[in-house]
């Protein structure tokens, strides 16, 4: 009698928390239906952004990202991991001549997103990386004539920013962004970027 009792409690304890682990899996998969359907894939999505990046110095900037989906925070809400590599073409007029700085940016970041129905979403981008800067000066000054200098720079940068998604179909998003970009060094620069872009689920 004590053998059956030990083995019926054991069984028990094996089979309520499957049971209650198994349930709320069909609630959630029935609570996020909406969400499976405006994020088109759990698998790895890659594409990229082209914009325009201002502050004192201003010019194009193109990214490509890799993102691959983490976990549900809430039915609401989604986290990935993303990874970025970046560059950015930037000029500036000054006295006599111009200054320009060519920028390369690794970045990864977190990227949180809120569907709001099975074709919309919004995210929301955090990310701490490095980035370096290859800066020219050119003047043609009276007197003097032409002059050269140039530096470069390794350092920080972060990325805050945010955006929203139109799902064209299973596989393919589109959207555009604007993000804040401070940089940390010499480099001193806090730039805003708006830019659009797609990712394709893999």
């Amino acid at each position: 009698m004590n053998v059956r009792s030990l083995l019926a409690f054991a069984l028990a304890a094996l089979l309520i928390p499957a049971a209650g682990s198994a349930a709320p899996t069909r609630g959630s998969a029935s609570r996020s239906g909406p969400i499976a359907s405006s994020s088109p894939s759990s698998a790895l999505s890659i594409g990229g952004f082209v914009g325009y990046e201002t502050d004192d110095v201003s010019g194009l900037t193109l990214r490509v990202d890799g993102e691959l989906p983490f976990q549900a925070l809430s039915p609401q809400v989604n986290l990935s991991w993303v990874g970025s590599i970046g560059f950015s073409h930037l000029t500036e007029d000054v006295p006599f001549g111009d200054y320009s700085v060519n920028i390369l940016k690794i970045i990864p970041a977190a990227r949180f997103s809120f569907p709001l129905n099975p074709q919309f979403s919004l995210f929301a981008d955090a990310g701490l990386g490095l980035y370096y800067a290859s800066s020219k000066l050119e003047t043609d000054l009276p007197f003097f004539g032409k002059v050269s200098v140039s530096d470069s720079e390794l350092s920080l940068l972060m990325r805050l920013g945010g955006g929203a998604w139109y799902a064209v179909n299973p596989k393919t998003r589109i959207g555009a962004s604007i993000e804040l970009t401070p940089y940390f060094g010499d480099f001193d620069q806090n730039t805003f970027t708006i830019q659009v872009g797609a990712m394709f689920n893999m």
